[in-house]
């Protein structure tokens, strides 16, 4: 698959520079090792604060924090003095994964292996070809906290809006063993895929 070929070449170099959320990096390896199948663009989950010019305006926003691992009271209180203009939420998301696979058959097992992992989100849809698997669970917040630089919201709420963001991305990192699991079956039913081990000898990344 020449499209796997290049994406490999796009997740090594990014594994080289640093790019990629570290506690994924052995679970997008074990995916990207299966045959016929490759991961496109994935997140860890995340949290943080974030600045939007507007409703909806997602390529324009800023972001004060954000991170891959529960914030504190603090680290939130201090991003909040960057605050600029625009609108001011807490964003909590889960774990996330696109996964591309070569046909409809394994596309299928996909989804239901997200399903059966607990990320009740998933879908697969086909774009150009091409059958797209979102592997995705329901953790979501998003908490307003004020706009245009002024922080609208007390300590307290603040306080209690980190306490909920971060228990609910804990929640969701949570079923990540159980997805990893899955997908270890899933490569003894459908075979390890040499195109993977030899890009991974190229740039030099330990595979197995």
């Amino acid at each position: 698959m020449k499209a796997k070929r290049e994406a490999l070449r796009s997740l090594f170099t990014a594994m080289r520079g640093g790019k990629v959320d570290e506690d994924i990096i052995d679970l997008l390896l074990l995916i990207n090792s299966i045959n016929g199948i490759y991961t496109t663009s994935s997140c860890s989950g995340r949290i943080g604060i974030i600045e939007e010019p507007a409703l909806g305006a997602k390529p324009l926003s800023r972001w004060l924090i954000k991170e891959h691992r529960p914030i504190t009271f603090e680290e939130a209180k201090e991003a909040l003095k960057k605050a600029e203009k625009g609108l001011i939420f807490l964003k909590s998301q889960p774990p996330i994964f696109h996964i591309i696979a070569e046909d409809i058959g394994k596309a299928k097992k996909l989804h239901e292996l997200g399903l059966a992992s607990g990320f009740k989100y998933t879908t697969f849809k086909v774009i150009s070809n091409r059958y797209l698997v979102e592997i995705n669970a329901t953790e979501y917040l998003t908490a307003p906290l004020g706009r245009d630089g002024r922080v609208l919201i007390d300590d307290e709420y603040l306080r209690f809006a980190v306490e909920v963001g971060n228990s609910m991305l804990k929640r969701s990192k949570g079923r990540l063993p159980r997805l990893r699991k899955n997908f270890e079956e899933l490569r003894k039913e459908l075979g390890e895929d040499e195109l993977f081990y030899e890009l991974a000898g190229e740039f030099e990344i330990k595979a197995r």
